[in-house]
């Protein structure tokens, strides 16, 4: 059984849909509160995703990976 996510988390993952390139990977989601940071971290930390940045006038960044799809796809799923 997966671990329940909160629903910022929930929405993160939503929201990085597969690229149309490969479908292997996330779209980015822009970054923009410190509690946007802390879902991300707590996806991160749980294998779903990376974060990256901010760096310099970047804002930071959460990507999906292939399991965060896949969490994605089981979440859509049971809507």
């Amino acid at each position: 059984m997966s671990v329940k996510l909160t629903d910022a988390q929930r929405r993160m993952l939503l929201e990085s849909k597969p690229d149309d390139r490969t479908g292997d990977e996330g779209c980015g989601v822009e970054l923009r509160t410190g509690a946007d940071y802390a879902a991300a971290k707590a996806l991160q930390r749980r294998g779903l995703g990376s974060v990256t940045g901010p760096d310099g006038s970047l804002p930071g960044m959460y990507w999906s990976n292939s399991a965060g799809l896949q969490r994605r796809s089981e979440l859509i799923e049971s809507a």
